[in-house]
C-alpha cells in the first residue's frame, strides 16, 4: 500500500501514442506524490521496465501494438503481484471489462478524463482501491447484461434466496464501495486483516466472481434491479 507519507507513487505509462505519453507525463509532473519512472511503447517494453522497476501503478493502454492490454494484465502480476494496474481507452471497452476485471485490473479510465480524475484513479488503486470512471458506466453495464457466465442479480435472488449476503459482509461491501481496501476495511469494523480477506472471499464465491470490483458492481446491479440487497 502506498500514501504520500511514505514515498511519492511509482508510475508507468504504457501507450503507442507517443503525443498522448507525452501528454500524460506532462500532466503528472507538477503532482509532488506521483512520479512517472518511464514510459512504454510496446508490450514487450513494457514488461522490461516493470521488472527493471517495480512500480507501484502501470497506466495501461487496451491496444498495444504487440499485445492487447488485458493479455499483459497477468504477465505484469507474475512479475510483481503488488502491481496496481489501471486500464486506459479511447474506444467502447465493453468488449474489455469482464477480461481485464478476471485478470486483475483495478481500475479503468477513458482517454478523456481530467487530469484530477487520473490523479484521483492513480491514488486509489496505489492505496488498494478500485476506480472506475464515472463516464464509464454505460460501458460497464453493456459488458455485464446478457453474459451466461455472469450471475444475473435477478435470477440469483430467487435460486440462492437463502444463501445472500449476510448484515457483515453487506458492511464491507458498502466500505469497498467507499473505496476500502481489505486492511482500511478490517481497521474501520476492528475486525483482523484475515477474517475481513475470509469474508470479502466468500462475497465473491456467493456471486461467482474472481475480484472485489466485480462483485461491487454485481452488488450495485442487484440492488438496481430488485430494490434489495443482493
Amino acid at each position: 500500500m502506498v500514501s504520500s507519507s511514505n514515498h511519492p507513487i511509482r508510475l508507468i505509462v504504457v501507450d503507442d501514442h507517443i503525443l498522448f505519453a507525452e501528454g500524460t507525463v506532462s500532466l503528472l509532473s507538477s503532482e509532488p506524490y506521483i512520479t512517472v519512472v518511464a514510459t512504454a511503447k510496446s508490450g514487450s517494453e513494457c514488461l522490461e521496465i516493470v521488472k527493471a522497476e517495480h512500480p507501484d501503478v502501470v497506466l495501461l493502454d487496451i491496444n498495444l501494438p504487440d499485445y492487447c492490454g488485458t493479455d499483459l494484465i497477468e504477465k505484469i502480476k507474475a512479475i510483481d503481484a503488488k502491481v496496481s494496474i489501471i486500464m486506459l481507452t479511447g474506444q467502447d471497452p465493453a468488449g474489455y471489462v469482464k477480461a481485464s476485471l478476471n485478470k486483475g485490473a483495478q481500475g479503468f479510465l477513458l482517454k478523456d478524463c481530467s487530469r484530477t480524475e487520473m490523479i484521483t484513479a492513480i491514488f486509489e488503486v496505489a492505496r488498494g482501491a478500485s476506480y472506475i470512471s464515472e463516464n464509464m458506466d454505460p460501458y460497464l453495464r453493456a459488458s455485464m447484461i446478457g453474459k451466461k457466465d455472469i450471475i444475473d442479480p435477478m435470477k440469483q435472488y430467487g435460486e440462492i434466496q437463502n444463501d445472500y449476503l449476510t448484515p457483515q459482509e453487506i458492511e464491507i461491501i458498502e466500505l469497498i464501495d467507499q473505496g476500502s481496501s481489505n486492511r482500511e476495511i478490517a481497521t474501520k469494523l476492528g475486525r483482523k486483516n484475515r477474517t475481513i480477506d475470509s469474508q470479502v472471499n466468500d462475497i465473491l464465491i456467493k456471486y461467482g466472481v474472481k475480484s472485489r470490483l466485480e462483485a461491487l458492481l454485481m452488488y450495485i446491479k442487484g440492488k438496481e434491479l430488485t430494490g434489495k440487497i443482493s
